[in-house]
């Protein structure tokens, strides 16, 4: 949010809009529509794994190609995140991607931060909750700002795990 100030302050608005001073809870989190947004966008642009694999549980015929079972399939999270035919700039934070209209308009198989189906994240509802949770309670009470040690863009290592590369570097 260092890096995009606009994004801060609309969050930190729906924030004091919804919250206020009052105490955090499960259903004034849910109304929180614009934080969801910048989340999903936050994990569209650093999915937490760059990939996952799947193992064909029987053979499959996907149009010309035979998939017999056992084949390991690899789903490229990070580069289908960053597919401009899906999102189009995607090197840019826009959450608005995320509106009811826009989600509407895409396969939900492009968004796959936390994985597909029966063996998606286990923890997916639980750290979604919790990200909310640190964002309200943060922005309540402090901005965040660019710095000089401030990587834009964010250098990221090449493991698995989105990891960035040199930190995090922000005024806070």
């Amino acid at each position: 949010m260092a890096i995009e100030p606009v994004v801060q302050e609309k969050v930190y608005e729906e924030i004091q809009q919804e919250l206020g001073d009052d105490e955090i809870t499960h259903e004034k989190l849910s109304q929180l529509q614009y934080l969801d947004m910048a989340i999903n966008e936050t994990l569209r642009m650093y999915p937490p794994f760059i990939r996952f694999d799947r193992v064909a549980s029987q053979d499959y015929q996907l149009g010309d190609y035979h998939i017999p079972k056992g084949t390991i399939i690899n789903v490229p999270v990070y580069s289908i995140h960053h597919d401009a035919e899906y999102w189009p700039e995607p090197e840019k934070f826009i959450p608005e991607r995320f509106s009811s209209a826009e989600k509407a308009k895409r396969h939900p198989v492009t968004f796959l931060p936390f994985g597909d189906g029966p063996r998606n994240c286990i923890g997916m509802r639980f750290a979604l909750l919790e990200a909310k949770i640190a964002i309200a309670k943060t922005l309540r009470v402090v901005e965040f700002q660019k710095c000089e040690k401030t990587e834009v863009p964010l250098g990221l290592g090449k493991v698995a795990v989105l990891t960035p590369k040199n930190g995090i570097w922000v005024r806070v």
